[in-house]
């Protein structure tokens, strides 16, 4: 289009000035005329090639919006399905969306957060625990039990834990938060355990108290994200960026922060740093973590982990002799 525009223009102007410069006004009045005259309709078939991709460029873009539009009141039907591989393909539709038109993102940012905040309170996640003397196993699915053990079982929702995934991968765009999880139950069936979430994007994302048992966050952006309380047993958290996480009260027993960022960080507004306030650090490999800028952090706690020579503790805190085992 910007070619044929271009060209448009061109012509025009040779109508004016290419005739002057090849004919002589007094004895070539006629051939000026026809030239102007072939210049001029040039100008006019290349004016008309601009409308044509003008008018083909509005179109396909109406298609495109109409086809963004069909395939969004889909996917959102399918979030309402009773049958969870509808729902499934429902949210990997609306991810689609989100990465093939930008414009679309905060919006279905917004219904995915809602998605999971109304599923993880779904009282049809939980279902009868079978009969002692049923000889029945609960199969892979099975979590740790729910509220009351012996009445209930949990079976972790795919659906659910699909919704996250595809929030923590979707690319990075200027105003757009990552989710709104604030109010959702991340525990029981709508537990995070063991999830894979390997260079999550979960920056500034409500997770407080939710379950994280496991999970694999290697990598991960979780810069001023919410963990208060959460439970990080276990889980992987090599090389992820925990700058400015809010970490008070969570459980980090067993968990690998080897190389973990946990320095004071500068967000757009105030100067925030992790904290670490009564967190559980029984077992968490601190292996080359550097927990300079952490507050909260008690030298009973570091005591309790596991750390070496290359850890980095504030400057109130001591390395424990135990540490010095430990090569790296």
């Amino acid at each position: 289009m910007a070619v044929a525009t271009a060209g448009a223009a061109g012509a025009l102007i040779a109508v004016w000035l290419v005739p002057p410069a090849v004919y002589r006004p007094a004895d070539q009045a006629d051939a000026r005329a026809s030239l102007q005259s072939g210049l001029l309709t040039a100008a006019a078939a290349m004016v008309a090639v601009v409308g044509g991709l003008v008018a083909l460029a509005e179109t396909r873009r109406s298609n495109e919006n109409t086809h963004v539009r069909e395939l969004y009141s889909l996917a959102v039907t399918q979030l309402g399905a009773d049958d969870e591989t509808i729902r499934l393909g429902g949210i990997f539709a609306l991810e689609r969306i989100a990465t093939d038109s930008p414009a679309d993102q905060r919006t279905v940012v917004a219904v995915l957060s809602a998605f999971i905040r109304r599923r993880s309170a779904d009282p049809a996640l939980r279902v009868p625990t079978p009969p002692a003397d049923a000889g029945t196993d609960a199969g892979p699915d099975a979590g740790r039990g729910g509220q009351d053990d012996g009445v209930t079982a949990v079976r972790f929702a795919a659906d659910l834990r699909a919704a996250v995934q595809v929030l923590a991968r979707l690319p990075e765009r200027r105003g757009v938060d990552r989710a709104d999880l604030n109010g959702a139950d991340l525990t029981g069936p709508a537990s995070l355990a063991g999830l894979r979430l390997d260079y999550a994007n979960l920056a500034g994302v409500w997770l407080a108290d939710a379950d994280l048992t496991g999970a694999r966050l290697e990598g991960a952006n979780l810069t001023g994200t919410m963990l208060a309380r959460a439970d990080l047993s276990r889980a992987a958290l090599l090389v992820a960026n925990l700058a400015g996480a809010r970490l008070s009260g969570a459980d980090l027993s067993g968990a690998r922060l080897g190389g973990a960022k946990l320095t004071a960080w500068p967000d757009r507004y105030t100067f925030v740093r992790v904290r670490l306030d009564g967190a559980i650090l029984t077992g968490t490999a601190l292996q080359g973590a550097d927990l300079t800028g952490v507050e909260g952090l008690t030298q009973e706690q570091v005591n309790r982990a596991l750390g070496n020579k290359r850890t980095r503790l504030p400057v109130d805190l001591h390395r424990p002799g135990s540490w010095d085992r430990f090569a790296g």
